[in-house]
């Protein structure tokens, strides 16, 4: 452990130099957005005349605020609430137009309040002077401050929001102040959020204390540690999740069918009253990482891991240690890639033999296929002799790469869920696609190096697999840089291995270059070329039949592979080798 220490330290230190880039990331960013560019505003607009007209019915002329961020691009009305929430399905991705009744957008349309929406006993009225501004703070975050009136049954209500985001993080800090402007009852204010997309049933969950009540009734639950909307109970999909802040008046928790929950707290009556109401709000992934990241995991209930999960948690605490003492996520994983290599080393070294065994015996196995092309009950026999004659197991190749599987799996899913909210080098978040697309070239020419090794020999799949790697960059392209630099480093031990087994091993024969090096006759120094038979056979007369029978005693007299030949006469001819 204390060379592993030393090393991490020896890092640390040299990743000192790269802070000064390593420090850039993706601001959050705050921008107007008309209503009108929505699409699919129609299917809004055909709720507007039914008896549960749409939300946004009411908000069609007006222009939203577009917070854009890693994982969620929300928008926020005047007022403060939630209008539309679209979840990334790969964190920094950049959309180029909203859909309102698309699937990743977190609050349905058709519902009849927004995200956050204020409301007295269940009521929901159209807020009235709205104003909101938005600004950056002295460190760096994003903070909204809005303000309307609430005209309902049970009187006037003045709310003021103030909402602060973190660049880097799904989850959004909200207080809501409420102050009554008349009305004698006391009631009960709720800030409530409908759920999720287009799943007309969502998983409810409410946990409080230890333990959490799954899809609940229509109750009132007493100091609430979370309130959840999830698209499934099976750890996929998104997820939208409201915990408690600090502060505030006490709270409780209930569920509002169909697809509502909300926080809630008692108002007394009388002009002057008021009541302070503090939250928080997450939407995206419903995913280990993701949770993890966001002080999630340990709520009651919420996220129930299966074996890959927990593995996944397992990486992510051992990058996080290895960042501790390596301050910089570039080098980072650099070092646990490193360290995932030195641990499938076995592995690929045994992958790498079989499969250079099976490049020296292509030759040969060609030879069985055309010589047993028509019994393959033979030829799986031969097969599998020579198999065993050139001591080569042809599923030594393939057991490795099933045992590295579940690996690469579990590492992709942490590198692009995690957010890294940092540069490296020429990268300004590694978060982000490289855009100077250094990254995918790297990539494909690391990739072509590997298919060179694993294709000795046989040009025609080292032109298909360089098609593929040429093909493949506009699939990796977007990809978050944290993902390629994983891939980078990884690939390029591996050519590193294959190099180093590939020295002493001979050279394969090239793939279809005639007769098989080893099964064909070796031809003899001083051999000529027996006349066909058909050019035997044409000749006529006793010249022909003399020359057959000169040829038969050459043959006989001399010894295999020699022709005797004929100089002045019989005896006098030299015998040549």
């Amino acid at each position: 452990m204390k060379p592993l220490r030393k090393l991490l330290l020896a890092l640390g230190v040299a990743s000192a130099a790269l802070l000064s880039s390593a420090t850039a990331q993706v601001a959050t960013v705050a921008a107007d957005f008309p209503v009108a560019e929505f699409r699919a505003l129609d299917k809004v607009q055909a709720t507007c005349s039914s008896a549960t007209p749409s939300f946004f019915c009411d908000l069609q002329d007006e222009t939203l605020t577009l917070i854009t961020g890693k994982g969620v691009d929300y928008f926020f009305t005047p007022a403060g609430e939630v209008a539309a929430a679209f979840a990334k399905q790969q964190r920094g991705q950049r959309f180029n137009n909203y859909a309102l009744d698309n699937n990743i957008n977190l609050i349905p349309f058709d519902s009849t309040v927004p995200g956050l929406a204020f409301q007295v006993d269940d009521e929901y009225a159209t807020p009235e002077g709205a104003s909101a501004e938005w600004s950056y703070n002295g460190d760096g975050l994003l903070v909204g401050r809005t303000s309307a009136r609430y005209s309902l049954a049970s009187g006037t209500y003045e709310v003021e929001r103030l909402i602060v985001l973190r660049a880097g993080s799904d989850t959004f800090d909200v207080s809501v102040d409420v102050t009554r402007l008349d009305g004698d009852d006391d009631v009960t204010v709720q800030v409530a959020t409908p759920g999720i997309g287009r799943v007309a049933n969502p998983t409810v969950k409410i946990g409080h204390g230890e333990t959490f009540t799954l899809n609940p009734g229509e109750q009132t639950i007493q100091a609430p540690t979370y309130l959840s909307l999830q698209q499934n109970d099976n750890n996929r999909g998104f997820a939208v999740v409201l915990t408690p802040g600090a502060g505030g008046d006490p709270l409780t928790g209930t569920f509002q069918r169909p697809n509502r929950v909300a926080f809630q707290a008692e108002l007394a009556g009388g002009a002057g009253s008021s009541v302070s109401l503090q939250l928080a709000k997450y939407a995206g992934h419903n995913e280990l990482v993701r949770f993890h990241q966001e002080g999630y995991l340990d709520l009651p209930g919420l996220f129930n891991p299966n074996i890959l999960g927990r593995l996944s948690l397992l990486i992510v605490r051992l990058l996080e240690f290895i960042h501790g003492f390596v301050p910089n996520w570039g080098l980072s994983i650099i070092v646990l890639t490193l360290m995932f290599r030195a641990v499938v080393w076995p592995l690929i070294t045994t992958q790498t033999k079989s499969m250079f065994g099976m490049q020296r015996l292509q030759p040969k196995l060609q030879e069985l296929q055309r010589k047993y092309k028509d019994d393959r009950e033979k030829l799986t026999q031969e097969t599998m002799a020579l198999y065993k004659e050139a001591g080569v197991n042809p599923a030594g190749g393939c057991l490795p790469i099933l045992l590295q599987m579940p690996l690469f799996i579990i590492l992709w899913r942490v590198f692009v869920n995690f957010e890294f909210n940092e540069g490296f080098l020429w990268l300004p978040d590694l978060g982000q696609s490289d855009p100077f697309y250094i990254l995918p070239v790297l990539y494909v020419l690391v990739m072509l190096a590997t298919s060179y090794f694993s294709a000795r020999g046989n040009p025609q799949m080292l032109r298909q697999s360089m098609i593929i790697n040429l093909v493949f960059v506009f699939i990796i392209i977007n990809f978050p840089a944290g993902v390629l630099v994983y891939y980078v480093v990884s690939m390029l031990v591996q050519v590193f291995q294959y190099w180093l087994l590939s020295r002493g091993q001979p050279a394969p024969a090239l793939a279809g270059a005639g007769a098989p090096a080893g099964l064909a006759a070796p031809k003899r120094a001083g051999s000529e070329a027996k006349p066909a038979r058909s050019a035997t056979s044409a000749k006529s007369g006793k010249g022909g039949q003399a020359e057959a029978a000169e040829e038969s005693g050459a043959a006989k007299d001399g010894a295999p592979g020699q022709t005797k030949k004929s100089g002045k006469s019989g005896n006098g001819g030299k015998r040549r080798k």
